[in-house]
This record gives structure tokens, C-alpha cells and sequence, in this order.
């Protein structure tokens, strides 16, 4: 027992002699944690928590940009430190934010000598040495559309903070002379009040861009620049873009590319599911390219004068006809006007013309015109897969009523749509052919068949096997001719059914 208290007794001294010393340490300290910030080298205060000085560093940066109508640069190492000392001077938020503004206003730098000025229109940008040399820049984009220099091109600050700008283009302020205002006192015509009379107020009216324009303010040793001669040259240098065309009545490939400036092959290398041959339809979209700058001057007219119009139509519903059939009715008559118009350009080309006044001095009787109410069936292309290979419209001086597409022989064809079979046998030109009659009147044909499935007064539904493909009649290959009559005459199938 005497040596068991002996050894705890040695244990307890030991452990007291190895943790009294630590113990004793944090027992007495009197060291703090806080945060410093220091700003290029310059210790500036220090606070509690590192998101106090955060607070107060975004404070003072707001406090000293509200002092400047232009940005301002000084490009600050900013440093935040963690530190434990055991007498620490910290300060409050605002305490704080006032040291930081102080050093920082104190060393602001002249920002005209730093920044250089990026012109962002879109994905394109460019960069000038000066606020002149991009007023020039836009001065020179105007200068022929502006051939008597009436309009000024300015700078206007979008965000002073962020140095961002955008142009505007504005008319020169005009004035009238005594002698000019009692002259057309006396001759009777009112003064405007940019000093314009009503019989001069024709001409350029506005200028302005297609594009968001914005200039940013940039620290110069980031940016390379540029002259104002070259970035006149990289704004204004044309570009092929493509863009979709929509077929109209009428159209041909040839003239399409022709239109617009493109050649047959380049028009077929830009869409490769056409061929020289192929038939195209109104409501097609095809690819083409027209040219492009990074920019586009828009300028606005006004214009005084007179001219002939035809009022906007009645138009009356007809439930018996399919929409996209218009009939006229009676037919109006040619009145004349006096207008003043607001004429829009884009480049030089116009692009919208808006009527400000409008004098009669003939009234127009307006047409009217019925409009088709019915919804057209739904008509389903009566052979899977084939190729294409003649459409409707004329050829050889007479009219092809259908389209044809090319399939092996002995291919099923279906019914567009459901009807009562009105034909069924050879039939002239079309060798073996059948007719189908539908509810709504209409009626499908498909000719130069090898076999029919179906006979006359036969019940058939849409999509089901009425015959097989051939080579009969008056055909030079294997293929399916398929035709749509509306009211007693041929349409179009593909304004129907689908061409693939």
C-alpha cells in the first residue's frame, strides 16, 4: 500500500509539472483577434471582423465615386490581414470607412491621362484613345447621311461609376432671324420652333444606330487601340450573313440567287437538300446570305406629297370555301391623297414609311373581298419515301395538275385522305388510275398505277393501301402521279401535303 502511494503520488507531481505552465498561459492571455486592411502598402485601420472591413472598403469606394462625374482610377493593392495583438486599436464601420476614403481620395489619379475608350456594338468591339475620337469615330459613320451637317454627335454618361456612356445623335439647335418670322407672318405660314415653317419641315428628321451602342471607359495599360480611319474601315466593311428567305409566288431559284446577288451554285451550296432541278413552292424557307456591316445607320424623313391609294379592303367571311381562298367581290376604286410621311432608312435603303398627315382630295372606294372560313382536311402523303422529282404548274405550254414522286415499282400507295372511291380503271393519259371523292368535296388522284385494290363506290380510310405504284399510261419511269382538285379544279398538292 505504501508503494501504490508512493507511484500515485509521483504520477500527480509529474502531470502537474507538464500542465500547470499551459494552464497558467491561456489563463492569463490577453491577446485579441482582428482584421487589418492595408492599401498599397499603407496600413489605413483595422476592425473586429473581416466582414466589417469588407463593408466598410465597399462604403468608401460608393462615397468616393459619387465625388466624380467621370470614373476614377488609382489601380489599389488592397490587403486584409488577420492579427492578434494585446493592445489593438479597432475602429467602427464608418470609423473605418472614412480612413479608407480619406487615403484613397488623397491618392486619386487624373483619370483623362489613363483611360482609353472601347466601343462595344454587339460581339464587336474597338478601341479609341479619346471621348473625341470616338465622337469623330460616329461623326464620320453619319457624315453622308448628314450632307448638311445639322446633327451633332455627344457623349452621355450611363453609369459614372463603371465609366459607360452611350451616343446619341441630336439636331443643331436652329434660329429664326425678325425678318424671317414676320415674313412668314405675312405670307401666312406658322413658324416651328426649331425655326422651320410647315412648308420647310420636309427633310432629314432624326439619325440614329440599329445597334445598342455602348462606350466603356478602359485603364489604358489594358487596352491596345486603334485609329479612327481603321475603325471606321472594320464598322463599316460588309460581311455575308445568312439569313432565311421565304418563296413567294412566282419564284424560281435562278431569280432568287440573281436578287440577291448570289450565283446558282453558291444559292445550292448554301442549301444542300436543293438541286438544280428541284421544284420550290410558295411558304418554302431557303438560306441565302446578304451583306452585312457590324453597324447600320438609321436615318428618318419627312416628306410632303401627293399620290394615288386604294383604301384598305372589306373583307367578308366565306363559309364555303377553304382559308387561303380569297374572292373578290366587287372591285374599289383608285382615290388620290395629299401626305406628309415619316420615310425610315436603313443604310441608305428604305425599310418603313409611316403616314404623320393625310389630306383626301379623292376619296377611294374600297374592295371587297370574301375570305374562306373552312379548315381544309388533312391530307397525308399517299407513298412513303420516293423522290421528289416534278411539281405543279405549267411546263412545255401545258398546266402538270399534280406532283410526282419517283418509286420503285409495285410501291403501296395509300389514301390521302378518307372517301368513297370514285374511280377505279384505266383512264387516258394516267393509265391505270383512282379517284377518291371526299366529304368536303374534294377530291386525290393517283395515276400511272401497276395495280388497283379498291372499285368504284368502295368506302376507304385515310392511309389505307388502295393500289401499287407503276409505269402506265403516258409516263417515261416508275414513279406516283398525285393530284389534289378543290371546287371542280387542280391545286397544288404540296399546299397539302408534305413534300418528303
Amino acid at each position: 500500500m505504501k508503494l501504490t502511494m508512493i507511484n500515485t503520488m509521483t504520477v500527480a507531481s509529474l502531470v502537474c509539472i507538464i500542465a500547470i505552465p499551459f494552464l497558467t498561459k491561456n489563463l492569463l492571455k490577453t491577446e485579441a483577434d482582428y482584421y487589418s486592411i492595408t492599401i498599397n502598402g499603407m496600413k489605413v485601420g483595422a476592425a473586429n471582423t473581416e466582414e466589417e472591413v469588407i463593408i466598410a472598403l465597399a462604403s468608401a469606394r460608393q462615397e468616393l465615386s459619387a465625388q466624380y462625374s467621370d470614373v476614377v482610377y488609382m489601380d489599389p493593392d488592397i490587403e486584409i490581414n488577420k492579427e492578434s495583438r494585446n493592445v489593438a486599436q479597432r475602429m467602427s464601420v464608418n470609423q473605418l470607412s472614412g480612413a479608407i476614403y480619406s487615403y484613397m481620395f488623397d491618392n486619386v489619379m487624373d483619370v483623362d491621362f489613363h483611360m482609353y475608350y472601347t466601343v462595344r456594338l454587339g460581339d464587336f468591339v474597338v478601341t479609341l484613345e479619346s471621348k473625341e475620337d470616338v465622337i469623330k469615330l460616329f461623326e464620320k459613320l453619319i457624315q453622308k447621311y448628314d450632307p448638311n451637317n445639322a446633327f451633332t454627335v455627344s457623349l452621355d454618361t450611363l453609369d459614372a461609376a463603371t465609366g459607360t456612356y452611350t451616343v446619341s445623335v441630336n439636331e443643331k439647335a436652329k434660329e429664326s432671324t425678325a425678318a424671317e418670322i414676320v415674313s412668314s407672318a405675312i405670307s401666312g405660314t406658322a413658324v416651328s420652333q426649331d425655326g422651320q415653317t410647315v412648308a420647310d419641315g420636309d427633310g432629314l428628321t432624326g439619325i440614329g444606330f440599329s445597334n445598342d451602342v455602348v462606350v466603356v471607359e478602359v485603364p489604358a495599360d489594358n487596352a491596345v487601340t486603334t485609329s479612327v480611319t481603321d475603325a471606321y474601315e472594320n464598322i463599316t466593311k460588309e460581311h455575308a450573313e445568312k439569313t432565311v428567305y421565304t418563296v413567294q409566288a412566282g419564284d424560281v431559284l435562278s431569280v432568287i440567287a440573281q436578287n440577291n446577288g448570289l450565283t446558282i451554285s453558291e444559292l445550292l451550296s448554301l442549301n444542300s437538300n436543293l438541286t438544280e432541278n428541284s421544284v420550290i413552292a410558295p411558304g418554302d424557307s431557303i438560306i441565302i446570305t446578304v451583306p452585312k456591316s457590324e453597324i447600320s445607320v438609321i436615318t428618318t424623313y419627312q416628306m410632303s406629297y401627293e399620290e394615288d391609294y386604294e383604301a384598305e379592303p372589306n373583307y367578308e367571311d366565306d363559309n364555303t370555301n377553304y382559308r387561303g381562298t380569297n374572292t373578290v367581290i366587287s372591285e374599289g376604286t383608285v382615290g388620290h391623297r395629299a401626305v406628309i410621311a415619316e420615310v425610315t432608312y436603313t443604310n441608305g435603303n428604305e425599310t418603313g414609311r409611316t403616314y404623320v398627315k393625310e389630306d383626301i382630295i379623292k376619296e377611294s372606294v374600297p374592295k371587297t373581298i370574301a375570305v374562306g372560313t373552312l379548315t381544309p382536311p388533312t391530307y397525308l402523303k399517299p407513298v412513303a419515301g420516293g423522290s421528289f422529282s416534278s411539281g405543279y404548274g405549267y411546263r412545255w405550254g401545258s398546266l402538270h395538275k399534280g406532283v410526282d414522286w419517283s418509286v420503285t415499282q409495285g410501291t403501296t400507295v395509300t389514301a390521302a385522305a378518307a372517301g368513297t372511291v370514285t374511280r377505279a380503271g384505266w383512264f387516258a393519259d394516267y393509265g391505270y388510275c383512282v379517284d377518291i371523292t371526299h366529304s368536303n368535296g374534294t377530291m386525290t388522284r393517283y395515276g400511272h398505277l401497276s395495280s388497283i385494290n379498291v372499285s368504284v363506290g368502295q368506302s376507304v380510310s385515310q392511309g389505307q393501301a388502295i393500289a401499287a405504284s407503276g409505269n402506265t399510261g403516258y409516263s417515261t419511269g416508275p414513279h406516283l402521279h398525285f393530284e389534289i382538285w378543290v371546287g371542280g379544279s387542280p391545286v397544288n398538292p404540296l399546299n397539302y401535303v408534305n413534300k418528303y
